[in-house]
């Protein structure tokens, strides 16, 4: 845009794609007089392809909208999306648990004790078998019995191979000691026996929440050491 100054006449140019909307004043650099710069219109942004105007064309009108029917689509819609995103957490995260025990009342107890949907069950007989699982299913929960396959000293064998991890594994590995002399949840003697959890037969149908609680004391009593190295909680 170019204009001149009223008084001196000196020519002022301007960058169009810089001018704003509305009228300004500036100085004349010469004169030092007022000058009101008017920019010219600009053309309103338009979709390719459409048409120079729609004034008075006739549009088709559109139906009222009911708020109250629109908000709960929404929620509905947001409700089965919910719903299909745990389905899917469910199916590819659930914690891998592998009972090693000797007692099949006591296998079946702990079975009805968990939500499958949230844990996935693997079940051993000899020592040699349950480790096998562990490295095919990366089990992370491991169920002992100390007279687990006690002919083959199955109980045993299994605490060798578990205190033969690296730290780093066994970090990544929560084992549950069940035993008619424990007492469940009891650290001291957890700690004592080099396992994670310690579990009476008698609460075996509330593993699942004895479980949680466990792990969630386990990751807030390890929660400085993980922010330290990054490393996840269990």
């Amino acid at each position: 845009m170019i204009t001149s100054c009223p008084q001196c006449a000196m020519s002022l140019s301007y960058d169009d794609e810089r001018l704003p909307t509305e009228s300004f004043d500036v100085l004349c650099p010469r004169c030092r007089q007022s000058v009101t710069i008017m920019p010219p219109s600009k053309e309103e942004p338009r979709l390719p392809g459409s048409t120079a105007s729609l004034e008075g064309m006739a549009l088709p009108e559109a139906p009222a909208a009911d708020p109250l029917r629109a908000l709960v689509d929404l929620l509905m819609s947001g409700i089965k999306h919910s719903q299909a995103g745990g389905a899917e957490v469910n199916k590819w995260e659930r914690r891998r648990v592998l009972l090693c025990l000797d007692d099949l009342a006591l296998r079946e107890k702990l079975r009805g004790g968990i939500d499958h949907s949230r844990y996935e069950i693997f079940s051993a007989d000899y020592a040699p078998e349950a480790i096998e699982i562990l490295h095919e299913s990366r089990a992370e929960v491991i169920v002992l019995s100390p007279t687990f396959a006690s002919e083959h000293q199955g109980g045993a064998a299994m605490m060798q191979y578990i205190n033969s991890l690296t730290p780093q594994s066994r970090r990544h590995m929560y084992v549950v000691l069940v035993s008619q002399q424990l007492r469940t949840l009891d650290t001291y003697l957890a700690f004592a026996n080099g396992v994670n959890l310690t579990l009476h037969p008698d609460d075996a149908g509330s593993f699942q929440s004895v479980f949680e609680r466990s792990v969630r004391d386990f990751n807030e009593l390890y929660r400085p050491y993980n922010q330290a190295n990054a490393t996840a909680p269990f």
